[in-house]
């Protein structure tokens, strides 16, 4: 019983996802104002309120009107959490690769956010020149700098360099985000998704003078006391 709740509620998803995808797809080809990030987060909350899904956020007040998230992976529920937290106006940064999911890929190439390809360095540099033109038009950057998904217990994987070169090349506050329970609302190995409580915690802001070693050293510390002080 149990697993066909949890089949029926993953195709719910399924379905509220591919309801918003042909709504906005539909609303801008016939030139209704709309924004991805507008149907993001309306998406994003519809998922998280027909499954069951409870969110306890610490440290609200940390959020600036822009900033760079940097915030642990541990999920795909981690996308969605993060859409009906932060500002509308927030953009992911994601690997290039992700571009060519069969499931993903399109919606990812309708939205404004930032793929990052590392194959040379002058591709690094024009996800960095996209990032700041961002900046500029004042929206904010959700980075996940451990590059992947990490597990339980609470341990927070280095930081990858470039990630860090992006935060500290945009001039504007890094916040750091701890989150625990969205590994329990989606698996790691599965599409099936389950209700839960995820907890987040959101810390002051930061800033970053450099993108070297040391660093990301004092951010991955940062976010790790985050993540401990979750109760």
């Amino acid at each position: 019983m149990i697993l066909l709740f949890t089949i029926y509620r993953s195709l719910k998803v399924a379905f509220i996802s591919l309801g918003y995808a042909i709504s906005y797809r539909v609303k801008s080809l016939i030139g209704v104002s709309v924004t991805f990030q507008d149907f993001a987060h309306r998406w994003a909350h519809s998922v998280i309120s027909h499954c069951n899904i409870s969110i306890e956020v610490s440290g609200e007040e940390h959020i600036p009107e822009q900033a760079v998230f940097i915030v642990n992976h541990r999920s795909s529920a981690d996308i969605f959490v993060l859409l009906d937290i932060l500002p509308k106006r927030s953009v992911f940064v994601f690997k290039h690769e992700l571009l060519n999911h069969p499931l993903i890929g399109l919606a990812l190439r309708l939205s404004p956010y930032i793929p990052v390809d590392r194959s040379t360095p002058r591709a690094a540099a024009m996800s960095i020149l996209k990032a700041k033109s961002m900046i500029k038009d004042g929206h904010s950057i959700i980075i996940f700098p451990e590059g992947t998904w990490s597990y339980p217990p609470h341990d927070i994987l280095p930081f990858k360099q470039g990630s860090l070169l992006m935060a500290s090349k945009t001039g504007i506050p890094i916040i750091p985000i701890a989150m625990v329970g969205t590994e329990t609302v989606t698996r790691p190995d599965g599409l099936l998704i389950f209700p839960g409580t995820v907890k987040v915690k959101i810390g002051p802001a930061h800033t970053a003078d450099s993108h070297d070693h040391d660093q990301a050293e004092i951010f991955r510390a940062l976010m790790q006391e985050l993540m401990n002080s979750i109760q």
